[in-house]
């Protein structure tokens, strides 16, 4: 796998369309298509909380729990089986898994290349920013053989 190029990266917009769509700055889109989880950080008053979201339906009285744009995306991996993970400077935390008849999610940077969560849980990066030696493992990742 190689560095997930959205690590450091500032969210500079959040919206739904098709999904859950995050903008970050350099140039980078991540859409999410499929339920997720969302962490909410501990606050002077509530403890964390994860709540189950599934961004192709969604209420407005949950939009006001995507209310982190402005943090940096601090940690960003996606497992081989296709799950996505995601933290942000303020606490907030996404984790994604993979669907088996759908993608999950898509990543896109103009300065890096693509990677997404096809169904099945399969991976697939291709990087421009790389020579294609160093992105040999990376192009499809398959669960189950």
């Amino acid at each position: 796998m190689s560095e997930q190029w959205i690590q450091g990266c500032l969210v500079q917009r959040i919206t739904f369309r098709d999904g859950l769509v995050l903008n970050l700055d350099d140039y980078n889109e991540l859409v999410i298509s499929v339920p997720l989880e969302l962490t909410l950080p501990e606050t002077n008053t509530d403890d964390s909380e994860v709540v189950a979201i599934d961004p192709k339906a969604l209420r407005n009285e949950v939009r006001p729990l995507f209310d982190f744009a402005g943090q940096r995306c601090t940690h960003a991996d996606w497992e081989d089986n296709g799950s996505l993970h995601l933290s942000f400077s303020d606490g907030h935390r996404i984790d994604v898994r993979p669907d088996e008849n759908r993608t999950s999610w898509e990543l896109y940077g103009k300065y890096h290349g693509y990677a997404a969560c096809l169904p099945h849980g399969r991976v697939r990066v291709v990087r421009h920013d790389q020579e294609d030696s160093d992105q040999e493992d990376d192009n499809i990742t398959t669960r189950g053989g």
